[in-house]
């Protein structure tokens, strides 16, 4: 049965499999299911799928290399002195060049940044991709344009379109989704929000909406649950309620979440790309 392995590079992959399934790599059968790159190309992680070929023979261990003469005995004389005889040896267990006893340098603990590949970021973002529908002329020009930045980007994404009478709706699909995702969303938010200066109202003539698979849904349904709970607090204390700042597309969701309201409505608060959303008594609201 085919299992998944994750590595740094193909190689090391192969060896994890070899050794779960305690086979030679050459009894191995495979096909890579996803590369993760680094932002200056190279790879950083890869995921393969691999199973035992029972067909495949394995290849018999090379024979040991005979010993060299001479090198034993100098290995078992201790070997204290380098050239010109001077000492090598240094009473940390390291040489001159900071290595120890094993001949690499010596080094700390490999750092973890947030943008590595993890176990189980796979799996995460490994549902069906669904199958691109008809599309559009002006669909097929945002796809062009959205793929183009993915590509300068080095992200691994696919890109799926939809549309309706007003948007066009953009999905994104795949392992680095999550990029765009973290921090509530707000590369995703500023992609979108590049895609609707660079093509709509010139080459295109509705508004562009960009997702990462159902984020969106995600976090409007957060927003508007946030949103319902203070118009609740608003209406048992008469005071006013101040939501932190946020992109003018989730005030939006904001003020689209309170709209039908009776009690309470919406105002934004602020200068600039960021603003605040106030939810106060419809009384209380200017004119």
């Amino acid at each position: 049965m085919a299992q998944r392995f994750e590595g740094k590079n193909l190689d090391e992959a192969l060896t994890m499999a070899s050794e779960a399934f305690g086979v030679e790599r050459v009894q191995l059968t495979y096909h890579v299911v996803l590369e993760k790159r680094g932002f200056l190309g190279g790879f950083k992680r890869i995921v393969v799928e691999a199973e035992v070929n029972e067909a495949a023979v394995a290849q018999p261990a090379p024979p040991a290399a005979a010993p060299i003469p001479g090198r034993a005995a100098r290995n078992a004389g201790g070997g204290g002195r380098g050239r010109g005889g001077r000492d090598r040896g240094r009473g940390d267990g390291r040489d001159r060049g900071g290595r120890s006893a094993g001949g690499n340098r010596a080094r700390g603990p490999r750092r973890e940044h947030e943008d590595d590949f993890q176990t189980g970021d796979f799996e995460r973002f490994a549902g069906e991709i669904p199958e691109q529908g008809p599309e559009s002329e002006q669909a097929g020009v945002v796809r062009a344009w959205y793929a183009q930045v993915i590509e300068l980007a080095k992200l691994q994404l696919e890109i799926r379109t939809e549309e309706n009478e007003t948007q066009i709706i953009v999905r994104l699909f795949g392992g680095d989704a999550r990029l765009l995702t973290e921090q509530h969303g707000e590369l995703l938010d500023a992609i979108q929000v590049l895609g609707n200066k660079a093509l709509a109202g010139r080459k295109v003539e509705k508004e562009i909406e960009l997702n990462c698979e159902a984020f969106k849904e995600r976090r409007a349904e957060q927003l508007a649950e946030k949103a319902r709970e203070l118009a609740d607090r608003v209406r048992g204390t008469g005071r006013e309620q101040l939501l932190p700042a946020m992109t003018p597309i989730e005030r939006r969701l904001v003020h689209l979440a309170l709209q039908e309201d009776a009690d309470v409505t919406t105002e934004s608060r602020g200068d600039g790309f960021y603003k605040r959303v106030a939810i106060v008594m419809r009384g209380d609201a200017p004119e």
